[in-house]
């Protein structure tokens, strides 16, 4: 099975877009609330992409609503809040794909074997991206670590 490559958006501008949308009792429309930021929508679209596909907001005809888990996940301390975005990363075949690929090799494994395991699935441009965004989203909860001296991944689960 091919691997999708995930959406280029942090945590943070999730955890943002959850807050906006919070501010503005939990649904707003697409177009509004990326004028309300001052982004076009090819920026914001990421990020919408993000927090959709970790199950914190629905898309329906160009209205963004925030889901009782997005709900749930803001209430959170920071703590739970990595419980939370664990949870929703795991579900992630991406995130499946690269802990089985860390567990063959003893929990860890070198930033270029990665990004070949990824290669091998789609484009090389996006096996970097896809990278990058996996590690970002993987430390924030705590299932990935990352020495970017060494340049090597880590399981943390």
């Amino acid at each position: 099975m091919d691997i999708e490559p995930l959406p280029s958006a942090g945590i943070g501008e999730v955890l943002g877009l959850l807050e906006m949308l919070e501010d503005a009792r939990g649904r707003e429309d697409i177009f509004e609330l990326a004028k309300d930021l001052f982004m076009e929508l090819d920026d914001i679209g990421p990020v919408i992409e993000a927090a959709r596909i970790l199950g914190f907001v629905d898309t329906i005809n160009g209205d963004i609503s925030i889901t009782e888990s997005g709900a749930t996940l803001l209430d959170a301390d920071i703590n739970e809040r990595k419980k939370i975005l664990a949870g929703s990363i795991l579900k992630l075949h991406v995130f499946k794909s690269v802990i089985d690929f860390l567990i063959k090799r003893n929990k860890n494994a070198k930033r270029d074997a990665v990004i070949k395991f990824f290669s091998k699935k789609m484009a090389d441009e996006d096996a970097e991206k896809l990278f990058e965004t996996m590690v970002e989203w993987g430390r924030f909860a705590e299932i990935l670590s990352y020495d970017a001296k060494d340049g090597i991944l880590y399981l943390e689960i």
